[in-house]
């Protein structure tokens, strides 16, 4: 699942780039060093908070009642 994730991501990135080259236009990305690296901290952040709360349990699972799509609704 992590790998199509990541595959599909760098497809994208080379698609936009590819197509902004064709059309003379700016690639929509930072232009110096500094704002490419906090596009690649900001995303590995969020990575490395999706892992770690992929892995602990869900505490609150018994107070989420769920939708109530069906349950007493009138048209």
């Amino acid at each position: 699942m992590f790998n199509i994730k990541v595959l599909g991501g760098l497809l994208l990135s080379f698609i936009v780039g590819v197509g902004c080259q064709l059309a003379h236009i700016p690639v929509p990305s930072p232009p110096v060093l500094s704002g490419a690296l906090l596009v690649f901290m900001m995303s590995l952040g969020y990575w490395l908070v999706d892992r770690y709360l992929a892995k602990r349990p869900a505490e609150q699972k018994r107070n989420c009642g769920g939708h109530d799509l069906g349950k007493g609704v009138q048209p």
